[in-house]
């Protein structure tokens, strides 16, 4: 019967083979299966000779063609994308650990150019990551903290301002409050005297408020 396909289960015939066969054919003989060994990942660098199946060859990379290294670190305008510590770069120094404050907010910044949302041509969707910049800011940073930390460092305090923005619909938005550097009140007040923590249901989720949107200039 060794040229006879036979199952222990549905006998000889042509039915499912038992578990741990590998494939047959008629009067194939019972292989058990079996992985093959995984290939290598890159060619061998010496002489462009790599290992696997026949197949097209490729060259390794070369130096000039190699990827280019990631570009340096830029904050974009934005310094507060940054923690800069006591040597005077960037990031939480070696075995320290950073405290977080207690309550946050999300905000919004539209990145719209010279074009307030609420003037823009074409429409303007919340979901489009193109148009806009998020951030996990501390609810109890003031205004003026915010703003000089997302770029608005004009000598003349007056031409910082940063206008809260609400969606519309559609793409659509429409001014709220506006924020002057020059305003020494509203300056002094914090992201939670505004109302803007998670703690209020600023999350954007259904059945609670909406997103926190903000548009600044600094010319």
């Amino acid at each position: 019967m060794s040229a006879i396909p036979f199952n222990s289960i549905h006998g000889t015939d042509s039915g499912p083979l038992p578990p741990g066969t590998g494939m047959a054919f008629p009067g194939s003989p019972f292989l058990p299966m079996v992985y093959p060994p995984p290939q290598h990942a890159y060619a061998d660098p010496f002489g462009n000779v790599g290992y696997g199946p026949p197949g097209f060859a490729a060259p390794h990379y070369q130096f000039p063609g190699t990827h280019p290294a990631p570009p340096p670190v830029n904050n974009s305008g934005m310094p507060g994308v940054n923690v800069k510590n006591q040597f005077g770069g960037c990031g939480i120094p070696p075995g320290y650990n950073y405290l977080f404050p207690p309550s946050h907010c999300l905000i919004h910044v539209f990145q719209t150019g010279s074009t307030p949302p609420w003037q823009a041509r074409s429409p303007l969707y919340s979901y489009d990551a193109v148009n806009h910049k998020k951030f996990f800011v501390p609810t109890n940073m003031s205004v003026k903290d915010m703003m000089v930390q997302l770029g608005c460092d004009n000598k003349d305090p007056n031409k910082n301002v940063m206008t809260e923005v609400i969606e519309a619909g559609n793409g659509k938005w429409s001014k709220n409050m506006i924020f002057k550097g020059g305003d020494k009140d509203r300056m002094k007040m914090s992201l939670k005297d505004l109302g803007w923590e998670m703690e209020r249901k600023r999350t954007g989720f259904p059945g609670q408020g909406p997103l926190v949107w903000v548009y600044i200039t600094k010319d």
